[in-house]
This record gives structure tokens, C-alpha cells and sequence, in this order.
């Protein structure tokens, strides 16, 4: 693939822009012309570097199809073509104004013989204005000046509310790897995106991995897409992990997968945290609290006998909210420690262990009368 090189940024001004737009446009093909202003646009901001690929995504055009525009740009004047070694670089050439290209020798005849309303307006003569014209006024309507206080609430400003979980996925790059034959332009509806990047950030898919999976679900022939069929191939094929933000009011699974120190979760434990999220009714803060309880008290095993354990003692605690868990937490963890034997002064200094786990029986049983 042939490297291209832009050899100094070019800034366009608006006259320029006039030119190209209403001018180039007519002498060269629209195509030639945008081929051009990208090229300015890639002096800035890539410092002159990119691939033919490059410039084809952008122009939704073949890789094949990106010399032959180039060409036409050099053909007209806009740039100069060097090559050396699989190496292009370009000279971007600032474009003529409209005037030195309807006065050019060859453009301006060219120009001449093309249906532009624009063009035939250069040519004429705006007459001055007669000093016989008296200007009009028109009086401005007070009944706008009028106001309904009671509609004031349709006005008030609206705070958008922002997610509660972490937002990861990015929408445009995931576009920008899929190309129109892998995800056509016709299921590209803000719906359909939407339902695509809310699966993403809950169960942490990259742009990457989405394109793989969307490709999946898609009938070509038929021209349809199945977002059904999409969330049930990332629950069951993707593997969450690199997630170590840790908050209440995330998604579960990227919860977990925090807890777990941005370890991979096993597909065992995610469809055990599935089925735990279906049988209890608590809300998103609560459940995590849970999964963080049933992690800490089990020392990180992670079952569905503990794990239902605890969910159960709190139903029967009536935990409603993150706030009732921590409470029942507490007071659970104060009776557990108030049932600890407390060990006399002299059992250290007991040397022989049989006698050590005698006299620990006996204190047990001690404390049971």
C-alpha cells in the first residue's frame, strides 16, 4: 500500500471555499473537490501522513479509486505529484478565486459553457439604488410582548440526568470500524444505536468485539437485524473483564468484575449473578451491596448455597434499600462478634495443645449453660 505525504498544511479561507464549491465543482467532479479539502484537513491535523485506506473511509470511497481523484487534483492545479520509493508526497496549491478562473484560458471557456445560475449572476450589474425611494417601516406587533406566566414551566431548564453506570463504549469509533458491507448505512438508526451501545456499556463490549457480534445478527438478504439474538450472543459469549472502577450504582456484572480486581468473569458466576438478579427485587445499589457482602464474608467464594444464604436472610429482614442492608450487616456482624469466647489470661500460657483444646471445650460449654 502506497504511503502519501502532504509536504506543509494549507488553511483554506472562505474565498477559497467559494471557489472550490461553486467553480472546481463545475471544471472537476464533486469528488475531486472534497478529495481536496480533505487532503487540507489531513495537513493539520496528521501531519501529512496516511494511507490510501485513510482517505477512502472518509470519502466512502475503494482504496482503488483514491490515485485517480489525487491525479485529478493535479491535473487542475490544486497540488503537485512527487514519487519516490512506494512514497508520494503531495504539495497542496492554494485554489484559484472565481474571478482568475473565469478569466483562465482554458477554465474560464469551460465555465462559460456551464448552466450555473451563480456564474451568470457574476455577470451582471446590480443598478444603484434611485434617490426617488422612500423606505418603508412596519410597526412590530406588541401582542408578541404579551406572556402566559402559566406556561413558564414549558421553558424552565431541564437538567439531564446522567447515567448511573460508566459509559465506556464509543459509538463513533465503533462506526468507524465498520465498514458499509459489515453494518449498512440502512440499520444505522438512532434506535437501533442506541440498543446497541446499552448492551455494550452493560456488559463491557469493546468496539471491537460489538463489531463482531452485530455482524452475527445480521441477514443481509433480507436486510433486517435481530438485537434479540445480539443480547443473548454477549451474554453468553463474552467474558467481561479490564473493568476496576468500583460503584453502587453501576451494572452488576462490572461490579463484580471491580470487586474481582478487573479479573475476567467466568461464565459460572455471571449466570449465577443473572439468576440472583431475577430471584431478588432489590434495585441496582442494594444488589451490589449484596454481591460485595456474599464476596467479603466468604473470604471470595462465590456460590449459589451462600450466596442464596444471604440473599434469604435478608428478604426475611424486610431489606429494602442499600441503607436497611448496611444496617442488617452491622448488627449481624455485632452479634457475631459479641458470640466470641473470650479466652482467660492463663490460656497462653498453657504449653501442652491437648490441654490447650480441653480447657477450650470446656469454656464452650461453659458459656453454652
Amino acid at each position: 500500500m502506497k504511503k502519501w505525504i502532504i509536504h506543509h498544511p494549507i488553511t483554506l479561507s472562505t474565498q477559497d471555499l467559494n471557489a472550490l464549491q461553486l467553480a472546481y465543482s463545475l471544471i472537476v467532479t464533486p469528488q475531486t473537490v472534497s478529495m481536496y479539502m480533505l487532503c487540507c484537513a489531513f495537513s493539520t491535523i496528521r501531519e501529512g501522513s496516511f494511507t490510501s485506506h485513510d482517505l477512502a473511509i472518509h470519502l466512502n470511497v475503494f482504496d482503488h479509486e483514491v490515485e485517480p481523484l489525487l491525479q485529478s487534483c493535479v491535473s487542475v492545479g490544486l497540488c503537485e505529484w512527487y514519487e519516490q520509493n512506494n512514497v508520494i508526497t503531495l504539495v497542496l496549491k492554494a485554489p484559484l478565486s472565481i474571478t482568475q478562473l473565469t478569466d483562465h484560458p482554458l477554465f474560464g471557456r469551460l465555465l462559460s459553457t456551464q448552466e450555473s445560475l451563480y456564474l451568470k449572476a457574476l455577470m451582471m450589474k446590480y443598478p444603484p439604488l434611485s434617490q426617488n425611494l422612500t423606505p418603508t417601516s412596519f410597526k412590530y406587533n406588541q401582542r408578541q410582548l404579551s406572556w402566559d406566566e402559566s406556561q413558564e414551566q414549558n421553558f424552565q431548564k431541564q437538567t439531564i440526568q446522567s447515567s448511573t453506570q460508566d459509559s465506556f463504549f464509543k459509538p463513533n469509533l465503533f462506526l468507524n470500524l465498520c465498514t458499509d458491507i459489515i453494518f449498512p448505512m440502512v440499520f444505522r438508526t438512532p434506535e437501533i444505536m442506541q440498543t446497541i451501545e446499552n448492551i455494550a456499556n452493560t456488559y463491557l463490549v469493546d468496539e471491537a468485539s460489538m463489531r463482531k457480534y452485530v455482524s452475527k445478527v445480521i441477514n443481509y438478504d433480507k436486510q433486517t437485524i435481530n438485537l434479540d439474538k445480539l443480547l443473548q450472543n454477549v451474554k453468553t459469549m463474552h467474558q467481561v473483564s479490564g473493568y476496576t472502577n468500583l460503584s453502587y450504582q453501576q451494572h452488576h456484572l462490572s461490579f463484580f468484575t471491580a470487586l474481582n480486581e478487573g479479573r475476567p468473569i467466568i461464565q459460572k458466576d455471571q449466570q449465577l449473578i443473572e439468576y440472583l438478579k431475577e430471584k431478588y427485587t432489590f434495585d441496582q445499589e442494594t444488589f451490589n451491596f449484596l454481591l460485595e457482602t456474599i464476596l467479603k464474608s466468604s473470604q471470595g467464594r462465590f456460590t449459589r448455597k451462600y450466596a442464596e444464604q444471604i440473599g434469604e436472610s435478608w428478604v426475611r429482614a424486610k431489606v429494602k434499600n442499600i441503607e436497611d442492608a448496611k444496617r442488617y450487616v452491622t448488627s449481624q456482624t455485632n452479634v457475631t462478634s459479641s458470640k466470641v469466647v473470650q479466652l482467660p489470661d492463663y490460656y497462653d500460657q498453657v504449653e501442652d495443645s491437648h490441654d490447650k483444646e480441653n480447657l477450650l471445650k470446656q469454656l464452650k460449654e461453659m458459656d453454652d449453660e
